[in-house]
């Protein structure tokens, strides 16, 4: 187990606080695409879409420069990054997730896209299991989406790192 308490990393800011923020905005840019184009009468085509997935990349690699940018001096640790990025992904995605599965019961027309696209499957807007499909999708939105957030918190963790763990020396 000695790998895992190898380096000491020091956390500069509040990434919990910044992350909840953070990821209630992007999840909030996530919800306001979904509902504009269904507003417009356009519903998206699938719970996760390519733009979905560029709103979600742009914010995690916008705000995780934005939180590195806020802290006292400007530096941010691998692990800090990591942390605030993924925390930021996750509460995108069950935001946009909630909202999702919301849409979906209350524009029926949103969730036999979904599944129309999706899973090649007929249905009518009066389905009666049509609350289930709009759960299902929104399950999927949020799995997908963390998943992906993840990745890019990963990679702008990288990017964005300018601080490196100091390594501890055990003597035995």
């Amino acid at each position: 187990m000695g790998i895992f308490h190898r380096y000491g990393s020091t956390i500069h800011g509040n990434y919990r606080r910044a992350y909840l923020r953070c990821g209630l905005l992007a999840g909030a840019l996530l919800s306001a695409y979904m509902l504009v184009r269904l507003l417009m009468g356009k519903p998206i085509p699938s719970p996760t879409n390519y733009v979905c997935d560029a709103i979600l990349l742009v914010a995690v690699f916008l705000f995780t420069a934005y939180y590195r940018n806020s802290l006292p001096e400007k530096k941010i640790t691998l692990k800090e990054a990591m942390l605030f990025g993924i925390g930021t992904a996750i509460l995108a995605a069950l935001v946009y997730g909630v909202v999702l599965w919301i849409g979906g019961i209350l524009a029926p027309q949103q969730t036999v896209v979904f599944t129309h696209n999706m899973m090649e499957k007929e249905i009518t807007t009066q389905d009666p299991q049509l609350h289930y499909w709009a759960l299902f999708w929104a399950l999927v939105a949020v799995v997908e989406m963390a998943v992906l957030g993840s990745f890019g918190a990963f990679v702008a963790s990288i990017i964005f790192r300018n601080e490196k763990s100091e390594i501890k020396q055990h003597k035995k």
